[in-house]
């Protein structure tokens, strides 16, 4: 993988910049001046993915996160991406079984339960929704990463939840909405 160097290291923390100013549009001008030889870069691949979803085009997120796990497979960030995205495209079952095989590949990343949990909480599985969220919180995350899900959890009906992203891929100003729904 190559390392960025200026001028796309600029044009990356620009992207970012406007991300964070709420204007993917310009973000993504920004991204798109990045030569396509740096998509497997880690930075450069996450700025993209937070456009994509920042914009609602979970096919075009899901496609790059489908090209990032395939090139950095040991990244739990694409796995993570490629995971929300096929959630967004309401195919819960495929985004629970890609994050499943992860979960032993990296036992300490806990937005991987997290999702897992979600993901059985949109299939209707409380059990393992409890289960998830349990394994979730004993790798420290935190009840905030998404507004009431651990709530969810606990209740009789069937209530539709959609989790937040994790904090290193919301924009911090509003890393706590549910931004993307």
């Amino acid at each position: 993988m190559r390392q960025l160097d200026y001028p796309e290291k600029h044009c990356l923390d620009s992207a970012y910049g406007w991300l964070e100013l709420g204007n993917p549009v310009e973000a993504k001008a920004e991204a798109d001046k990045i030569h396509w030889l740096n998509c497997a870069n880690p930075e450069v691949f996450v700025v993209r993915w937070r456009i994509y979803a920042w914009l609602g085009k979970w096919e075009e997120a899901h496609n790059l996160a489908r090209m990032f796990t395939k090139a950095a497979p040991d990244r739990p960030s694409g796995w993570l991406c490629l995971s929300y995205s096929l959630f967004k495209l309401k195919r819960p079952l495929e985004a629970f079984l890609h994050l499943l095989h992860q979960a032993k590949a990296f036992p300490q990343v806990s937005a991987i339960p997290y999702f897992l949990g979600c993901c059985c909480l949109e299939m209707g599985d409380r059990k393992g929704a409890e289960d998830w969220l349990a394994k979730a919180k004993e790798l420290g995350i935190k009840n905030e990463i998404g507004p009431g899900l651990f709530d969810y959890s606990n209740l009789e009906s069937k209530r539709k939840y959609v989790p937040s992203i994790p904090p290193s891929l919301a924009p911090s100003s509003q890393r706590w909405q549910n931004w993307l729904g």
